[in-house]
């Protein structure tokens, strides 16, 4: 593996070596950063950056080393490198900016007497005499492969702001109507304060990254146009951002107060400083002219200096087959879907993409990625599923399980593969998966959307998605429209459906009154979840104690394996706990249901005709349980009970089994018309995703 190291220690000096790193990967390279120089203070954007790189010391196998920044060598890194007793044939490059002969012969010297022998050092300021940035640690280098531009779709504008570019008036206003255009794709590049005055503002709705949400490779892979605004070119960053795209073919645009790009000799055109010029500009004279303009750059003097090849040969790096970016050339196999259902737990996103799964055509092949709750019952269907690691409070920062699907996710996907993600919100190993690698990637997205900042950030990250598609609700109203255009796609409800045959029914009810031996008249489930999005505990103990005095009765509490469970309910007479994937088999043979309302629940009940009292789930991050309740009340084709209504409860349970409201909602579910079901529309959207790869 290569073996990149900065000279000095400081969030520059990182930053070169991630910059550098992911251009070497991007190369088809075998890279690694040393795990024990990881800052203490790393942000997160920069965690998932070097988290693919990472490598303990014990673990590292270097076949060549590259230091970077040696005009700046720091006697702890010499120690290192002395430490780490290199064999002769373990070539090591140096490189930096020496502001004189002199400088260079000096650390060259202190290098020579660390390794033991004279390592290959290059003064990049011999080859770039006239760099973006005059002390940038980072080569600014990149791969010079030209490609035609548009790749099969509009051209992607990307603008860098500089510190005080949001300060002119209506500057946003005149960001956010180039945003709005359909000729081509925008997005912003801010500091998380020029962010969080985007996020705050009426235009919360632009699309906009830090500048180390995403690195300056992915950035470049994902960009025509590169505008920059402000004062002075914005950090070694957004300069290695423009050198990638100009060797590519790219466009840069100097709108710089102080033409910094220009003023460097850089092959970019000079743009208008004002916003509010520039889409005309880019309409009249860049689009028109992007493949030749791009041409240009790239066949330049500048971007021919800056050519990482010259760097590879210097270090004895045989130039590699173009391979994915972060990770080495997967092996050759059939493509396939991969699924991802998340939020919480995450049981009721998995079962409605098995559901899916299993619709697929014939000829595609589906495996999951999914927390370890949701493994059984994955494998149960018959997939394949990569277990993810569960958040937990012993993490030390919030994120560090999501780092970890990132990194899991990279090493399972193979180019050409699917992603399909099904959750609420758009977690940030989602977000670098899908751009890094350039993924064909649908979102399956509830309708019912809650409310809030979450969610605004949520459908922030939506771009990313080739196709949203949105199992709607059973009945209208329910149906909120977040988004419209062609990406969106609405299909029926999503559920598993069940066989409901007399004598299954029978035979089931008998099985459970051998199982339980308790002989029972009728059934009554209860299916409130297991405490995850709220503590059902009261609702439980309530319903036990209303049914303990009835001996007729078999009173069934159903939850997920693993789930937990109240310990008292296990005293009740008449109430036994059941931990299963097939609580649909058990609601199919009940007399009555108990139920939260959530998605997957509702919908069973509906489509299998299922008498049944809704007791909606209230935690904040959940859909709107209680509007998907109101919508079957108000039909009667079914009870709603508040959470804390339990009074009432004691009242609707002796009417469903004494009276005749259980046969009322069987009369009115028989009766009602519902949409088809979609999990065949959806699996043919998802297999049509990126068909042509």
């Amino acid at each position: 593996m290569i073996l990149v190291e900065a000279a000095s220690r400081s969030q520059r000096a990182y930053d070169a070596q991630l910059i550098f790193a992911a251009q070497l990967a991007a190369r088809g390279h075998h890279v690694a950063i040393d795990a024990a120089g990881l800052p203490a203070d790393l942000d997160r954007g920069r965690t998932y950056e070097a988290a693919p790189f990472l490598v303990d010391p014990e673990d590292l196998a270097v076949t060549a080393l590259i230091l970077l920044g040696a005009d700046e060598i720091e006697d702890r890194v010499l120690a290192a490198l002395r430490d780490r007793a290199l064999g002769p044939e373990v070539p090591v490059l140096a490189t930096g900016r020496f502001a004189d002969h002199q400088a260079y012969l000096g650390a060259r010297g202190k290098i020579a007497y660390a390794l033991g022998r004279e390592p290959r050092v290059i003064d990049l300021g011999e080859s770039q005499p006239r760099p973006l940035i005059a002390r940038a640690i980072t080569p600014l280098v990149a791969a010079r492969a030209p490609r035609p531009r548009p790749l099969g779709r509009v051209p992607m504008l990307t603008v860098a702001l500089g510190g005080s570019a949001l300060d002119a008036p209506g500057a946003l206003a005149r960001l956010a109507q180039m945003a709005g255009r359909a000729t081509f794709g925008f997005q912003l590049i801010a500091n998380a304060g020029q962010k969080d005055l985007i996020k705050a503002s009426r235009y919360h709705d632009l699309p906009v990254v830090t500048f180390t949400e995403l690195s300056p490779v992915t950035l470049a892979a994902g960009t025509d146009v590169f505008a920059v605004y402000g004062q002075g070119v914005p950090g070694e960053r957004m300069a290695a951002l423009a050198t990638c795209l100009m060797a590519a073919g790219g466009v840069v645009i100097d709108c710089t107060e102080d033409r910094a790009f220009l003023s460097q000799g850089a092959p970019v055109l000079r743009g208008p400083e004002d916003p509010a010029a520039l889409e005309p500009y880019l309409t009249d004279a860049v689009f028109v002219n992007l493949a030749q303009i791009g041409a240009q750059m790239a066949a330049s003097p500048w971007v021919a200096a800056a050519d990482i090849a010259r760097l590879e040969t210097a270090a004895g790096l045989a130039p590699p087959p173009a391979a994915p970016m972060l990770a080495p050339a997967a092996p050759t196999r059939p493509r396939r879907t991969l699924f991802l259902p998340t939020n919480g737990v995450g049981l009721g996103h998995a079962q409605r993409c098995t559901v899916i799964a299993d619709a697929l055509p014939e000829g595609e092949t589906a495996a999951f990625a999914a927390f370890p709750s949701c493994v059984p019952m994955i494998q149960r269907r018959g997939y394949d599923c990569l277990p993810l690691v569960q958040k937990s409070e012993a993490h030390p920062e919030p994120y560090a399980n999501d780092v970890l699907t990132y990194l899991r996710l990279g090493r399972t996907l193979a180019p050409g593969d699917r992603l399909v993600f099904d959750g609420g919100y758009v977690f940030d190993s989602i977000f670098r998966t899908v751009l890094e690698r350039d993924l064909p990637a649908v979102w399956i997205r509830r309708g019912l959307w809650p409310q809030g900042s979450s969610s605004d950030i949520a459908l922030d990250r939506e771009r990313i998605f080739a196709r949203v598609i949105v199992p709607t609700e059973a009945f209208p109203e329910l149906n909120d429209a977040y988004g419209v255009g062609p990406r969106i796609h609405p299909v029926g409800p999503v559920l598993r459906m069940g066989q409901r045959a007399d004598a299954d029914r029978a035979g089931l009810r008998e099985r459970l009154a051998d199982r339980f031996a308790r002989p029972f008249d009728r059934l009554v489930i209860s299916m409130l979840g297991g405490g995850v999005a709220s503590d059902r505990t009261a609702q439980l103990q309530a319903i036990a104690g209303m049914l303990a005095p009835r001996p007729d009765v078999l009173h069934l509490v159903v939850v997920w394996p693993g789930a937990n469970v109240p310990s008292g309910l296990y005293a009740w007479p008449n109430t036994r706990v059941v931990q299963t994937f097939e609580a649909l088999s058990l609601c199919l043979a009940a007399d009555l249901v108990i139920s939260a309302a959530g998605y997957n629940s509702v919908h069973e009940i509906l489509y299998h005709r299922i008498p049944a009292v809704l007791i909606p789930q209230s935690a904040p991050y959940l859909d709107d349980q209680t509007r998907r309740a109101q919508a079957l009340a108000e039909r009667g084709l079914a009870e709603m009970i508040e959470e804390a209504d339990l009074m009432r409860l004691d009242r609707v349970l002796a009417d469903c089994l004494d009276g005749g409201a259980a046969e009322r909602f069987r009369t009115a579910l028989a009766a009602v018309d519902l949409p088809a079901p979609g999990a065949g529309q959806a699996a043919r959207l998802i297999a049509e995703t990126g068909g042509d790869a």
